[in-house]
């Protein structure tokens, strides 16, 4: 994420200095100020995906584990019933 901060006051100036009115240079300003932190919440935006990506990849690693044990347990049940090791 980039905190870069956007100079307002030495925009507005160096717009002055090329030409442009006062009143046209603080508005020209203003919107580079909001598409900045526009950018900035998009950043933002971007790293909460990456964390809901990373959370799923660990929930598919976990569900994956737990399906595995529940086979193995399936399987040794199942080859105990089948070989009659406990009598009932």
């Amino acid at each position: 994420m980039s905190d870069t901060a956007f100079d307002t006051l030495g925009a507005a100036s160096r717009l002055k200095s090329a030409g442009i009115k006062a009143e046209q240079a603080e508005a020209i300003v203003e919107v580079m100020g909001q598409s900045v932190d526009q950018l900035v919440t998009a950043e933002r935006f971007d790293a909460g995906i990456a964390t809901l990506r990373a959370a799923i990849a660990r929930l598919l690693l976990i569900s994956m584990g737990i399906i595995i044990v529940a086979n193995a347990l399936m399987m040794a049940i199942l080859g105990v019933v089948l070989t009659g090791a406990v009598s009932l």
